[in-house]
């Protein structure tokens, strides 16, 4: 009996001193990840406001009373239809008198050239003098400069009244009239009845700073480019109240020179906007492919930790002892991925589960899965 009550001690005394040891262990479980190698393209990012590729006052170019609003306020409206149109009738009437005044000029030509073609057959039968054909000549030449001018007088009038129909010199969307019908429009003082915006394709307007200029440029020195070799550069574009960039666009326009207030070069980029998402005058994000690392090194975005001293990671070194890294963080890669710059090598185990089990200088247990 005493014998086997000493058995059953040496038991348990192994049993609770063993315990601690295998909770130890279970505590420090995790799973560990090499980086894997992908390719990663880089983004500069800005902020742009959107702008219209067209837009333009409408403004009366003749005085008079508007008769006319074809076109409701925000309509969408095609080139050369009549938006407004303005009192008619007194511009018929300056035609109609100018046109009469070029019809009696050239009833005063055709009797000058008559009459000169008179005196020069009494010339030749020395029937006239000279002076009598040289003033002849100087009547023709003058009725022909009245003729000219009421021509131009003509010319005038159909202007002025074909200026009575304010037409949209591009396909948009119109603004809200700014008179009504029955108003007298000054066209000397307040000429403009509304305003007119082609809403697609748009433009962005951004700005990068200069040492992202350099980024680029010592980039494509390193790969022998040009701009030209690229082609057409694109831009990703995202709504203010959204995370992708579902939307693109490419560069149009690339400032000459720097900024030198502001340390940044004026970048501009036309997208499509069939969709009617995008608003002159709306803030929006931009982000442009810059360069593109083959061999980024990435990680799963639930192994990095932040803390005072930044973006870490725990890492179990070839002892199974844990170890703290800090991180420099490139890209988000896909789902969950973040690349690693600066940090991490390729061979090393990064803590991927169990982060919250150990901590630097713990001996940690590797797992292929925590239960």
């Amino acid at each position: 009996m005493v014998s086997g009550g000493r058995h059953l001690l040496f038991v348990m005394i192994f049993a609770l001193a063993a315990a601690p040891a295998a909770a130890q262990e279970i505590q420090h479980r995790v799973v560990v990840q090499p980086p894997s190698k992908q390719a990663v393209t880089r983004y500069l990012y800005s902020t742009g406001t959107v702008d219209a590729v067209a837009s333009v006052d409408l403004v009366a170019r003749v005085s008079g009373t508007l008769e006319k609003i074809n076109q409701k306020d925000g309509a969408t409206v095609k080139k050369g239809d009549v938006l407004f149109v303005i009192e008619q009738e007194p511009y018929k009437i300056s035609v109609a008198s100018a046109q009469a005044s070029l019809d009696q000029q050239n009833a005063n030509l055709k009797q000058a050239q008559d009459t000169l073609a008179r005196q020069q057959v009494l010339q030749k039968q020395n029937a006239t003098s000279a002076s009598t054909v040289e003033n002849a000549v100087a009547q023709t030449e003058t009725a022909k400069a009245q003729v000219a001018a009421a021509e131009a007088n003509l010319r005038s009038a159909e202007l002025n009244l074909g200026y009575t129909e304010i037409k949209a010199p591009f396909d948009g969307i119109l603004s809200a009239h700014l008179s009504d019908v029955g108003a007298y429009i000054n066209a000397a003082s307040t000429p403009k009845l509304a305003a007119l915006v082609q809403p697609d394709p748009i433009r962005i307007n951004f700005t990068i700073n200069e040492k992202e200029v350099i980024e680029i440029r010592k980039a494509m020195a390193a790969r022998k480019m040009k701009i030209g070799d690229v082609g057409p550069i694109k831009v990703e574009i995202g709504l203010p109240s959204e995370t992708a960039y579902d939307y693109s666009g490419t560069i149009d326009y690339i400032a000459p020179e720097l900024d030198a207030s502001s340390g940044t070069i004026a970048v501009r980029a036309a997208a499509d906007n069939k969709e009617r998402l995008f608003s002159p005058g709306m803030f929006i994000r931009v982000r442009i492919p810059a360069t593109t690392n083959r061999d980024a090194l990435v990680i799963p975005e639930r192994a990095i930790s932040s803390g005072q001293e930044g973006a870490n990671v725990l890492v179990v070194n070839k002892d199974n002892k844990v170890e703290f890294r800090l991180v420099t963080l490139g890209e988000a890669v896909g789902s969950g991925q973040r690349e690693v710059i600066k940090g991490l090598s390729a061979d090393d185990r990064v803590v991927v589960q169990g982060v919250d089990n150990v901590q630097p200088g713990d001996v940690a247990t590797i797992v292929d899965k925590l239960q």
